[in-house]
C-alpha cells in the first residue's frame, strides 16, 4: 500500500516533545534565545507607532510654521527609535549566534542518543527493518530536523509575536480599521489551512517514501551478487521504479501546495491592503468617530501608519506560510527518529540456557 493511500501525519504531541528535549539539552541557553527573540520582535514592530508620532508633530507645528520648536520633539522621538532598533538589534544577534550553537549541539545530543538506544534493541527491529530505512534516521530526518530548529521555529516564534503586537497597536489607533484586517486575514488563514493542510500530508508522506528508497537501494547494492546469481536484475529494477514512483508523486504533490501558497497570501494581502486604504479614506469622508483603546480622533496620522501596520501585518502571515513546509518536514523526521526511540529495548533476564 502507497503512503499515499495510508496518508501517514505526525503525531500531534511531537512539537511538543521535540521542544521539550530541546530544552532539556539547553536549560539556560534556550530561555535566554527566547527572551532575545521576544525584544527582537517587539522592537521591529514599533515603526508604526514612532510613524504616528511624526506625522502629529508634522500636523501640529505645521499650521503655526513653527518648525524651531519642532526640532526638539522630532530629536527625542528619533533617539527614541534608534535606541528601540539598537536595542533590537543586539537581541537579534544573539539569538542567531546561539541557535547555532544550540542546532549543532541539539542534533549531536540526538544523534548519540538514537545511536545509544539502537545498541539496545534485538535482532528482531533489524531483521523486519531494512538497513537504508534505520540510516536515513541519522541523514535525512535529522536534516529535516536541523532546519527547523535553526530557521523554521525561532522564525515561528518572532512572527507570532510580531502579530500579537502590531494588532494591538492597530487595536489602539482604531478598531474600524482593526476589523477590517481581520476579515481579511480570516480569509488569508483559511486559505493557509486548505493549501498548508495539503502540503503538510503529502511532506509528511515524502520522509517517509524518502527512506523506503534509501532501504530498497541499499538492500539490493549489498546484495547485488544474488542479484546477479538468480537474475533478479528486471524484477529489482522493478521494485525500484515502482518505490521512485510514489516518492515522485508525493513530493510533487507536496511542492506544488507549498509553492502556491507563499503567492496566494502574498495577493491576498495586497487586496487587504488597498481595502484597508478605500476603508479609512471612506471613514475619513464620512467623519465616523473613532472606536480605539487611545480614545484619539480619526485623522491622516492614524490612517497613514495604518497602512503600513497593514503591509506589516500580512507580510509577517506570508512569513509564516515560507516556514509550514520546513516545520512539517522536520516533525515528520522527529516523529520517525521518537518512533524509534520509542522502540522496546531487548528484554535481558540474565539467565543463559546452553
Amino acid at each position: 500500500m502507497s503512503s499515499q493511500q495510508k496518508r501517514p501525519q505526525a503525531k500531534a504531541g511531537t512539537a511538543v516533545r521535540l521542544i521539550k528535549t530541546l530544552f532539556s539539552f539547553y536549560p539556560a541557553l534556550l530561555p535566554a534565545v527566547v527572551v532575545c527573540l521576544l525584544v527582537a520582535a517587539v522592537s521591529s514592530s514599533f515603526g508604526s507607532v514612532f510613524l504616528q508620532g511624526a506625522l502629529q508633530i508634522v500636523t501640529e507645528f505645521g499650521e503655526s510654521g513653527n518648525w524651531a520648536a519642532a526640532q526638539p520633539e522630532v530629536f527625542r522621538l528619533v533617539a527614541t527609535l534608534a535606541a528601540v532598533y539598537l536595542v533590537g538589534v543586539g537581541a537579534s544577534l544573539f539569538w542567531n549566534r546561539a541557535m547555532a550553537i544550540i542546532t549543532q549541539g541539539s542534533l549531536e545530543k540526538l544523534r548519540e542518543k538514537l545511536f545509544n538506544h539502537m545498541q539496545d534493541l534485538p535482532i528482531s527491529y533489524f531483521d523486519t527493518h531494512q538497513r537504508g530505512d534505520v540510516m536515513s534516521h541519522y541523514t535525512n530526518d535529522i536534516d529535516a530536523i536541523r532546519q527547523m530548529i535553526s530557521q523554521s521555529l525561532p522564525n515561528l516564534f518572532q512572527t507570532c509575536v510580531v502579530l500579537v503586537t502590531v494588532f494591538v497597536i492597530m487595536l489602539y489607533y482604531s478598531v474600524w480599521m482593526c476589523l477590517v484586517i481581520v476579515a481579511g486575514v480570516a480569509f488569508m488563514v483559511f486559505m493557509t489551512k486548505v493549501l498548508g493542510g495539503n502540503s503538510a500530508r503529502f511532506f509528511v508522506a515524502q520522509q517517509r517514501e524518502l527512506g523506503v528508497v534509501e532501504g530498497q537501494v541499499e538492500e539490493i547494492m549489498n546484495g547485488q551478487k544474488v542479484v546477479k546469481a538468480f537474475c533478479h536484475e528486471q524484477a529489482a529494477e522493478r521494485d525500484f521504479d515502482a518505490f521512485n514512483e510514489h516518492l515522485f508523486e508525493v513530493s510533487q504533490k507536496a511542492n506544488m501546495y507549498g509553492n502556491i501558497l507563499m503567492p496566494v497570501l502574498m495577493n491576498i494581502g495586497n487586496l487587504i491592503y488597498v481595502v484597508v486604504a478605500l476603508a479609512g479614506g471612506l471613514l475619513l469622508a464620512l467623519g465616523t468617530p473613532n472606536v480605539s483603546l487611545s480614545g484619539m480622533a480619526l485623522s491622516i496620522a492614524v490612517v497613514v501608519p495604518f497602512l503600513n501596520m497593514t503591509k506589516q501585518f500580512c507580510g509577517q502571515i506570508g512569513q509564516i506560510s515560507m516556514q509550514i513546509n520546513a516545520v512539517v518536514m522536520g516533525l515528520a523526521g522527529a516523529d520517525r527518529i521518537f518512533a524509534l526511540i520509542d522502540e522496546a529495548p531487548e528484554a535481558d533476564e540474565g539467565y543463559v540456557t546452553l
